[in-house]
């Protein structure tokens, strides 16, 4: 009788080995190049970064109205967010970059303590009965064409906070899309 409960035994200590044998090796799985998060994309597609205390987010260059693309020589209006996320009043002193000949930046430049400053193209800034705090900034006489896909570098040089480089692409084609006419159908 000793001999089916060793058996037994055996059986359930090998099920057991080959059971956890398998958890470890799906285990390994995930752990590669290849992740569930290596795909993601960030939900704001435009450029962002912090330099003491002063933030820029979701810097974009705004889709080109003419096509795909800016050509040298053109202009591209420059959309995001600065804030200013330190106890002190900050100030905009520039904007730069290297694919540009010069960047047109408006009188609105102060940042005070814990606001946002909305940066729009010349033509774009919101006109009236807003609440938000606005300036335009427009890259002028750009170096090179620049089209959907490429970031360029574009600094912004703050009083207190010093030069912060942020990578800009041009943002989203807000056009709307013409109807094909068909019905997409769900079996």
């Amino acid at each position: 009788m000793s001999r089916p409960q060793h058996h037994t035994f055996r059986v359930r200590l090998t099920s057991a080995a080959l059971g956890l044998g398998a958890v470890v090796a799906l285990a390994g799985c995930s752990a590669g190049q290849v992740t569930e998060t290596d795909t993601q994309v960030a939900a704001v597609p435009g450029g962002s970064g912090d330099a003491n205390g002063i933030g820029v987010r979701n810097a974009t260059l705004s889709f080109p109205e003419s096509g795909a693309r800016y050509p040298a020589g053109s202009s591209a209006p420059l959309a995001g967010v600065l804030i200013n996320d330190t106890g002190e009043l900050d100030r905009l002193v520039q904007v730069n970059s290297t694919y540009a000949g010069s960047v047109e930046v408006g009188k609105e430049r102060t940042l005070p303590s814990r606001t946002a400053l909305h940066a729009y193209g010349a033509d774009e800034v919101q006109a009236g009965g807003t609440q938000q705090r606005e300036v335009s900034i427009t890259l002028k006489g750009l170096t090179q064409d620049i089209t959907p896909g490429v970031t360029i570098p574009v600094t912004f040089v703050f009083e207190k906070a010093g030069p912060l480089t942020v990578q800009v692409p041009i943002g989203e084609d807000s056009t709307p899309r013409p109807d094909t006419g068909g019905e997409e159908s769900h079996h």
